[in-house]
């Protein structure tokens, strides 16, 4: 099953898939969690199985949830193959992530 929840005063997770038939309920539930959260809010996608254009979709709608409400949103624990699309797709210098990526 696919979620996002908080685990954390400003810290989110994400698991399971995120696919073009899941990312919708996905991105509803974090732009909530995101507008209620502090100012600054991690993302962490370590527990994401499964991922590809719709998780790339997702963060860039919870960063704008986050620009809009003056907050600061970073991404940590990118899987292997969002990282690589976030790369060639030149994201990856408008997406704040950390834990040694771009």
């Amino acid at each position: 099953m696919s979620a996002v929840s908080e685990i954390a005063a400003g810290k989110l997770q994400v698991s399971g898939e995120l696919t073009f038939n899941t990312v919708l309920a996905i991105r509803l539930q974090g732009e909530a969690l995101i507008l209620k959260g502090p100012e600054s809010i991690e993302v962490d996608f370590s527990g994401v199985s499964n991922s590809g254009s719709p998780a790339v979709s997702l963060m860039m709608c919870w960063l704008r949830v986050a620009s809009e409400s003056n907050r600061k949103i970073c991404y940590t624990g990118m899987p292997d193959i969002l990282q690589g699309i976030i790369d060639v797709s030149g994201l990856a210098e408008h997406l704040s992530l950390v834990n040694g990526q771009k």
